[in-house]
């Protein structure tokens, strides 16, 4: 008779359908990645699709181009010098040295912002708008 007691027996009958829907659901279901989709760009833009101009580099005036180097150049040297100098100052104490690199990276770049100052003066401070 203990047996058939529901109290005693821990798993009642038809437990196969109770214990599944108890059971949590699978953590991984669902989790596929969707596919990627790529829109062909022609479509996005419409028709009309924008020219881009092509620009070369012998279109720029020589004395222009040699100007815009030799900026370049000096900007550099101001960066490098001014930089080094004061890190060979700060870190090692080598005032002489570090001295003599940042006076050279400040000379530098008044050299160059002086030169940056009268090429811009020279083209009346006109600039190229992007457009064209």
């Amino acid at each position: 008779m203990a047996d058939d007691d529901p109290i005693d027996d821990p798993i009642p009958d038809g437990t196969d359908e109770t214990e599944a829907e108890l059971r949590p659901d699978d953590p991984s279901e669902g989790l596929e990645p969707d596919a990627p989709t790529v829109s062909d760009p022609s479509e996005d833009l419409g028709p009309e699709i924008p020219e881009v101009a092509d620009f070369d580099e012998a279109d720029a005036d020589p004395e222009l181009q040699r100007q815009f180097w030799t900026l370049v150049v000096l900007f550099n040297v101001a960066l490098f010098g001014a930089s080094l100098g004061l890190m060979l100052v700060g870190f090692e104490g080598r005032w002489r040295v570090g001295g003599a690199m940042f006076a050279t990276g400040a000379l530098a770049f008044a050299r160059g912002w002086r030169k940056y100052r009268a090429v811009t003066s020279d083209l009346g401070g006109e600039s190229v708008p992007a457009d064209d």
